[in-house]
């Protein structure tokens, strides 16, 4: 009987490290969420850039219970409401890039932490643009409900399994979003050492939203 449980439990630690090897490169791949986690903390520094990270974390946990539910299944197999969402999304993502590229200039400061920061940005803003960017992106769903069942042990208990899997995933979102987060925070103390290229790097962050929206967009409606 020990051996056995000793066999299941190294069993089940060299499938979450499978698991976290796949999690993590699809959660590394230049995406929106990563992005924007960039282009915060080159124009809000770490502290503010935080709260964003923790929204688009959220996000995904909230994705993750979805795609555990009837809900996600329906989404799943129902083609329009998956389009649907996946064009409510890349609308949401471009206004971000559109409010960001072109909205009103803002005076950047240092903060104590001799980053750059603007001082009008909410935190919990931040917070919610975060969180946005990652529920309204349909995609996720797929993932959990293709990558999900691979690691589930039919024997064991789904609610704890899905529990380890879903929190495994939202801590990756967090540390290499902070890993992208702190060395572009970094490099912002050399490279932006004007207002005028701190607002150029707004104004790239923002385009190249609205240029991964357009791309969602197209691929939207290549599949109608």
């Amino acid at each position: 009987m020990p051996t056995k449980a000793y066999s299941s439990s190294r069993i089940l630690m060299n499938n979450i490290a499978l698991y976290i090897l796949i999690a993590s490169a699809t959660i590394a791949s230049p995406g929106p969420g990563v992005i924007l986690s960039i282009t915060n903390s080159l124009t809000h520094g770490r502290k503010k850039t935080a709260y964003g990270i923790l929204g688009i974390s959220l996000g995904m946990l909230g994705v993750a219970i979805v795609s555990a539910t009837s809900i996600g299944l329906v989404i799943a197999t129902s083609n329009k409401m998956f389009l649907a969402i996946q064009l409510v999304g890349a609308m949401y993502i471009f206004y971000l890039g559109f409010k960001m590229a072109f909205g009103k200039r803002k005076s950047f400061v240092l903060d104590s932490g001799n980053t750059l920061d603007v001082s009008s940005t909410s935190a919990g803003r931040l917070f919610k643009e975060g969180l946005l960017t990652s529920l309204s992106n349909p995609k996720p769903i797929l993932f959990f409900m293709a990558v999900f069942p691979q690691f589930i042990d039919t024997e064991q208990t789904y609610l704890s399994q899905f529990l380890i899997l879903a929190s495994a995933f939202c801590l990756l979102v967090l540390l290499i979003h902070f890993c992208y987060a702190e060395a572009f925070a970094l490099a912002s103390r050399y490279l932006w050492k004007a207002q005028d290229n701190l607002y150029l790097i707004t104004k790239i962050g923002g385009v190249t939203l609205m240029f991964i929206s357009i791309l969602l967009f197209a691929s939207v409606m290549f599949t109608v």
